[in-house]
């Protein structure tokens, strides 16, 4: 019987594949604690970068002042949303623990 080793490193290969993808998965889940914060800070500026070129170019001002402009208004709104959000939450929760009081 003749052992077809094409097929044999197809299958090597494909389980080589297979299993380096799943230590990969299995490492980035690991270290999504160190990286996320990463993660998140690129997909900020990815959404900003646009808005700083707009502005740059409208206003006639260096990129650099349009970059600090822009994220100072980036923050501001997250500052304002995470406050409104958290004020939402605590009279939410005020609320339930009335009707909580209510129904004992």
């Amino acid at each position: 019987m003749a052992i077809d080793m094409e097929y044999w490193t197809k299958v090597a290969k494909r389980l080589i594949i297979f299993l380096m993808t799943c230590l990969g998965l299995f490492l980035a889940f690991k270290l999504a604690v160190f990286y996320m914060p990463f993660l998140i800070a690129f997909i900020i500026s990815l959404l900003v970068e646009p808005l700083i070129k707009l502005i740059a170019k409208k206003l006639n001002i260096e990129r650099k002042i349009a970059a600090i402009v822009v994220l100072s208004i980036v923050s501001v709104i997250l500052v304002v949303l995470l406050t409104f959000g958290i004020i939402a939450i605590i009279s939410e929760s005020s609320n339930l623990l009335q009707g909580l009081n209510r129904i004992y």
